[in-house]
């Protein structure tokens, strides 16, 4: 309960930090859209890998739709999305998931927040003759992570990856951050490296790195951010509580925009990859986001019709 406690003041913290949040933007890189309403809808998919003792375990994960809402100059902005369809035939298994996540782009800090649970994993061969299904390997995220943008009045962190600006040039920025997780991991009995019982694993870190946006034209924008650093956390499996190991880490994201005036269609990418340790082996836990959206400026959703 302490480790959800401290996440939960992290998240408070990065939350609630107005001076950085309302630095002006360099109207000669950063243009705002004149519309009040965002709306949009988009296909999706998210999952968590897993990497132990050379292999990879995949999750039989669904296919999502979801859409876009928000309100400028407001608080009101989310995303929803539904899984359709779990993307692998019932050969794979099930995987039974809650994949939770915000991303929120401000001029001077950048905030993203995970809550994924994943249980039901299975691994397969290159060609796909050997399929092994592991029902009882799960992994609990929660966690978060917070960037802070040197040059945020000239990269736009929004028109990037969240459409709710333009980049009107190219620009780009250093990056320095830290992320504070918490991880749950219960092995299956199937597998190489069968642990007693499920383990916890507390980290803190900082990392580093850049971004940068490059404005093709008036039509495509490309822009990516990557980031690497080290965490340090607890292992009682390795050494007893007081144990402190460090971790590696590693947090990328990228898009490619299409946009005109009032609308925009892009591909967005996210991975993100934390290492634990347990029972003498290290574990790789990678988060995958792939998204294609559409995103339309509106002044109103519904038109009010002219009298005669």
């Amino acid at each position: 309960m302490k480790h959800v406690y401290i996440i939960v003041c992290f998240i408070v913290f990065t939350t609630h930090q107005p001076r950085a949040q309302t630095i002006a933007a360099d109207t000669a890189y950063i243009g705002h859209y004149n519309q009040k309403i965002l709306l949009g809808g988009y296909v999706a998919t998210n999952a968590v890998l897993l990497t132990a003792a050379g292999k990879n375990y995949y999750p039989n994960n669904p296919f999502n739709v979801g859409v876009i809402f928000a309100l400028k100059n407001t608080v009101i902005n989310a995303m929803f999305d539904y899984g359709v369809v779990s993307l692998k035939s019932k050969a794979y298994g099930k995987t039974k998931l809650t994949d939770f996540q915000i991303h929120n782009y401000g001029r001077k800090l950048m905030l993203d927040l995970f809550i994924q649970q994943y249980k039901g994993f299975y691994y397969s061969d290159l060609k796909g003759h050997e399929i092994v299904r592991y029902p009882d390997l799960s992994v609990s995220q929660i966690g978060g992570e917070v960037a802070y943008v040197f040059n945020g009045n000239k990269f736009s962190g929004k028109a990037a990856f969240e459409q709710s600006e333009r980049q009107l040039k190219s620009a780009g920025s250093f990056i320095l951050g830290g992320g504070v997780y918490l991880y749950k991991v219960g092995l299956d009995s199937n597998m190489a490296i069968a642990g007693n019982s499920p383990f916890r694993n507390f980290q803190v870190g900082l990392n580093g790195g850049y971004a940068y946006s490059w404005v093709i034209n008036d039509r495509w924008l490309l822009s990516g951010m990557a980031k690497v650093g080290a965490s340090g956390g607890n292992e009682p499996q390795l050494a007893g509580d007081k144990k402190i190991r460090i971790y590696p880490t590693a947090f990328a994201r990228g898009s490619a925009v299409y946009q005109k005036a009032n609308w925009a269609v892009s591909f967005l990418m996210l991975i993100n990859n934390k290492s634990v340790y347990a029972y003498q082996n290290q574990i790789q836990v990678t988060s995958v986001n792939f998204q294609l959206a559409y995103v339309r400026h509106l002044d109103e959703i519904f038109r009010r019709k002219k009298r005669s």
